[in-house]
């Protein structure tokens, strides 16, 4: 009588079993959506991240070359005009006050003629980004941002919440590079236009100088001031293309804001100018 148990329990261990397995199924597709979903979230936020990466790289290298072009170019221009100007040997040359004066200080003018010549240095890309945007030292895209770009993947095969976290760091990390491209784009501009104020400073300078000879006695008062203004823009767009986008350890330089906000009140300065 006790035959057809083992058939029986045979089926409930078999059903059970089966249960098991399609259980187990389940749980892995369950798994795998899971693993998918973190992967994706990660996957989504690094290609955020390296598009605003891509787009601040290419913003730096158009404020690198634009500080070196000026440098190579519209200062050269300006030395050139200035060496006219000192033979005219104006009073004002001796004066103590510099914003007063038609000389620059030495070391004005060993700091203009060092931009000259560096900037007609051939340079490779990173030696660019390094010279012109980190204090005149070489370093390339700062290590800073590197490391806050450098995302491990594998994480998206754990657990969703540590996908999350992920997510949000480099969320985090792309809106920091937001910050610092808003930056440079703000410089790109205030360069863009106190170069070509400037370009319009030395051309009238050159030109009162073409009408008025070597003879400081045929300057007026106004021709003076022209020139005067010449040399002090000469100064102020010297101190503006030191300043660094980045500090020494790759970090927004603090420098940048009081940079942007002396470059923008000198143009409405000099649009006043008459």
């Amino acid at each position: 009588m006790a035959f057809p148990i083992i058939p029986i329990a045979y089926g409930v261990g078999a059903v059970k079993f089966l249960s098991d397995v399609w259980k187990a199924d389940e749980y892995a597709r369950e798994a795998r959506h899971v693993n998918y979903e973190a992967f994706t979230m990660i996957e989504a936020a690094a290609r955020r991240l390296h598009s605003q990466y891509e787009k601040l790289e290419s913003t730096m290298m158009k404020l690198a070359n634009r500080k070196k072009g000026i440098m190579s170019v519209t200062l050269k221009d300006f030395i050139g005009v200035y060496e006219k100007i000192l033979k005219i040997d104006f009073e004002e040359m001796h004066t103590v006050d510099s914003l007063n004066s038609l000389a620059l200080r030495p070391e004005n003018l060993s700091g203009i003629n060092q931009m000259i010549s560096i900037s007609g240095v051939q340079m490779s890309d990173k030696e660019i980004l390094g010279t012109f945007l980190f204090s005149w030292e070489y370093g390339g895209v700062s290590g800073a941002i590197k490391k806050d770009a450098r995302i491990n993947l594998d994480i998206a095969y754990t657990r969703s919440d540590e996908a999350e976290v992920i997510a949000h760091n480099t969320d985090t990390a792309r809106i920091a590079l937001e910050g610092i491209d808003d930056k440079a784009n703000s410089l790109l501009t205030l360069l863009a236009r106190l170069n070509a104020l400037f370009l319009k400073s030395i051309q009238y300078t050159s030109e009162i100088i073409e009408r008025r000879g070597l003879n400081k006695r045929n300057y007026s008062v106004d021709d003076k001031k022209a020139l005067m203004n010449c040399v002090n823009f000469a100064k102020t767009l010297a101190d503006i293309l030191k300043a660094p986008l980045f500090d020494s350890n790759g970090k927004l330089s603090g420098q940048i804001d009081k940079t942007l906000s002396t470059g923008n009140e000198y143009i409405k300065k000099m649009q006043a100018v008459k």
